[in-house]
């Protein structure tokens, strides 16, 4: 069983920027959510190392991060993403 202790807030550690690799490609993706404005939207179509899957994933987590949320559809193959009304 893990071992439970009461701390101050003010000891709890800063939580760490993601860095290296993994880093910047949360920026690529947060840069294509806050690039899009009203009628805008997005399209992605994965490089041969990519699935359709994992840049929907990303896309719908880069959202997230940003408090937006997104309206993803996956449409032979390539990804299409727009904001959704309100975000």
């Amino acid at each position: 069983m893990a071992k439970f202790t009461v701390i101050k807030r003010s000891d709890m550690p800063e939580t760490r920027k993601q860095g290296g690799r993994l880093g910047a490609r949360m920026k690529e993706y947060d840069r294509y959510i806050l690039g899009l404005k009203g009628d805008e939207a997005g399209k992605l179509v994965p490089s041969e190392s990519e699935t359709a899957r994992g840049i929907a994933l990303r896309i719908s987590r880069a959202a997230k991060r940003n408090g937006k949320s997104v309206d993803v559809r996956t449409v032979d193959g390539a990804i299409y993403f727009a904001l959704d009304n309100g975000s």
